[in-house]
């Protein structure tokens, strides 16, 4: 699944900041009360199911500061992960390298 998000990173961007505003369809559809509910949670399950595997990936993979990205996607679930998304090879590429620029030195 990480495959296809980062083959689609700008589609995956643009779904997941539609799927974040569902109180504002709600009120410009202007739905009764209980409809909204439906769509909000319907949206919230989505957004969910999009943010899930980046969640999973930052376990899996090896990645510079690894703490901090999981933490944020818990502060910040709705930007950190689009952003995680688009830095990803770089955070992957640097945790990499790290240790071979300490051997060349030592």
């Amino acid at each position: 699944m990480i495959s296809f998000i980062l083959r689609n990173k700008l589609l995956y961007s643009v779904l997941f900041f539609l799927l974040w505003g569902g109180s504002f369809y709600a009120t410009i559809l202007d739905l009764d009360e209980t409809a909204a509910e439906i769509l909000i949670w319907t949206l919230r399950i989505l957004i969910f199911i999009f943010w899930l595997p980046v969640l999973i990936d930052m376990f899996r993979s090896k990645i510079k500061n690894r703490v901090f990205w999981i933490l944020s996607m818990f502060l910040l679930p709705f930007f950190v992960a689009v952003v995680y998304i688009f830095r990803r090879k770089n955070l992957v590429h640097l945790k990499q390298n790290r240790f071979k620029s300490d051997n060349k030195t030592a």
